[in-house]
């Protein structure tokens, strides 16, 4: 009978070791919107999205599988593998290879898109407190030094400064830390094309417990900016896609307050899509967003949402989001 026990507790052992180094996390989100468009009656539609995280870690080895579960009321049911990718050392050297995206938190991040490309692979190492990173992606069906990038940052008096030079195409600056208790993020797309640049912004400062903001994007043209999933802005700044409301655009410009409210986190933005230069119409949009934690790790969030669609009509949505993360 002993032995029997101590077989079972070192077979407990050794499963729990086995798995030690495997995680799964995640989040799943239940969103209602309800779409007010000028001249068309309101319509209702559903989504539900549960993403699946696995991480396995061996030394300085982990291997990424981020799984998104889709299913719309509009375009049904789907399964996308977001983020497949492994990440090691060589030496000094860290090593990206895989499937993976650029976050908007990147340099240039709120305008690229940071589309998640196959075969993808990233060099990285610090040298006296400087890292340099070389980044190359598939072009066609191999990897294409045209598809490259090098980039060099660092910390200089305080500040967080990037350089990046995408492969005979254009060179980003960006720099952000604060000044005076403003956060401050400044970056700036030199395009090796004649008038082809795109300034981005963003400046916050904490007043009595209300964190405000004001940030921008200017473009010498339309069609310069691709992000179409900002995490900072209303109204994406999608401008190489005509199809959508501000798809003409050549800068934005957006208010923002935040604060804390008998427990629920309230948000306010409000701005304004410059239209093009040859129409010179602004686009006004206002988004209001409620969030309240809920048990267990979820939350509720509601908001409100008008966006004008021309100079004299404009499209209210609200949106009940109900998620949770684990």
């Amino acid at each position: 009978m002993k032995k029997q026990l101590l077989i079972a507790a070192v077979a407990a052992t050794m499963t729990s070791a086995a798995m030690a180094d495997i995680s799964i996390a995640g989040d799943a989100k239940f969103e209602y919107f309800n779409t007010d468009a000028a001249a068309t009656e309101a319509v209702a539609s559903t989504n539900t999205e549960v993403n699946i995280k696995i991480t396995a870690k061996n030394g300085d080895t982990t291997v990424v599988l981020n799984n998104e579960f889709n299913s719309s009321s509009a375009a049904g049911a789907g399964m996308d593998t977001e983020d497949m990718y492994m990440t090691t050392k060589i030496g000094d050297v860290s090593v990206k290879a895989g499937n993976f995206a650029t976050s908007t938190t990147a340099i240039l991040g709120e305008i690229d898109h940071g589309s998640r490309a196959q075969d993808k692979v990233s060099l990285s190492t610090s040298m006296g407190g400087i890292k340099v990173a070389y980044a190359v992606a598939e072009s066609g069906s191999q990897l294409n030094s045209d598809a490259s990038s090098v980039t060099v940052s660092g910390t200089v008096a305080g500040f967080d400064v990037v350089l990046k030079d995408d492969s005979d195409s254009y060179t980003g600056y960006g720099i952000s830390g604060d000044v005076a208790g403003f956060g401050v993020r400044l970056e700036q797309k030199n395009s090796d094309t004649a008038n082809s640049d795109v300034t981005f912004g963003n400046i916050t400062k904490d007043v009595n417990g209300v964190t405000l903001g004001y940030a921008w994007i200017d473009a010498d043209t339309t069609g310069l900016v691709s992000e179409g999933d900002s995490s900072i802005f209303v109204a994406e700044m999608n401008t190489t896609d005509t199809s959508t409301v501000v798809g003409s655009a050549t800068g934005v410009t957006q208010f923002s307050a935040s604060t804390v409210v008998a427990g629920n986190a309230v948000s306010v933005k409000v701005g304004s899509v410059d239209d093009g230069i040859s129409a010179g119409v602004d686009k006004d949009f206002s988004k209001v967003t409620v969030t309240r934690a809920l048990a267990a790790g979820s939350s509720l969030e509601l908001s409100l949402q008008d966006v004008d669609t021309s100079a004299s009509a404009s499209t209210e949505t609200f949106e009940a989001q109900l998620s949770v993360k684990f």
